[in-house]
């Protein structure tokens, strides 16, 4: 009888994924992986056939998170706003995460709409509070803009091209949302 595996397979996912939030799903290898969790490579194929098996397990793990990284989105008149905010934090702390799921082709040939409707946004829109129609058209369009306008922010941010400060980056999503609402900006009469 072979001895008894160490090393589980969830011990494997949770380590490739500690490793990916680290340092980024480019350096996820199984020599790399072996070494972060120090035993050989020999688990990691006993249980996996091959690493891209093992990358779209991390991928589906970082989407989850991400998911519930929403849960801290608050519920309230202002929640397009809020959800902006919440995925710039996102990419400001977790930014090997946000290349993983939306810098790495993941979306490559979809359209607009299509994007918007996935499982991760899909999570997002169904916690819209009731006092909006989720399924008129106005609710949508402000859902996909202020996501186009967060996520320009956010890219910019997790690529090194933008140097803001929180505050600044909040008084800017908050001015675009004042624009799609219609409303004031804050200093304006």
């Amino acid at each position: 009888m072979p001895p008894k595996q160490k090393v589980s397979r969830e011990d494997i996912q949770q380590a490739a994924f500690q490793l990916t939030r680290e340092q980024g799903m480019e350096v996820l290898n199984a020599r790399n992986l072996a070494q972060y969790m120090h035993c050989s490579t020999q688990p990691i194929f006993s249980y996996y056939k091959n690493m891209a098996d093992l990358k779209t397990d991390v991928f589906n793990m970082a989407n989850i998170y991400h998911s519930n990284y929403f849960n801290k989105t608050a519920l309230d008149e202002n929640f397009f706003l809020n959800i902006g905010l919440v995925y710039i934090d996102f990419a400001l702390e977790e930014p090997n995460l946000f290349r993983l799921l939306f810098m790495s082709g993941g979306f490559s040939g979809k359209k607009l709409n299509e994007f918007v409707t996935e499982d991760c946004n899909e999570y997002v829109a169904g916690g819209i509070p009731k006092t909006i129609d989720r399924n008129s058209d106005s609710a949508n369009k402000m859902f996909t803009d202020m996501w186009l306008y967060a996520h320009g922010i956010a890219s910019m941010l997790v690529t090194n091209q933008l140097r803001i400060e929180r505050d600044e980056i909040e008084a800017m999503v908050r001015n675009m949302f004042c624009l799609l609402t219609g409303e004031k900006p804050e200093g304006e009469n």
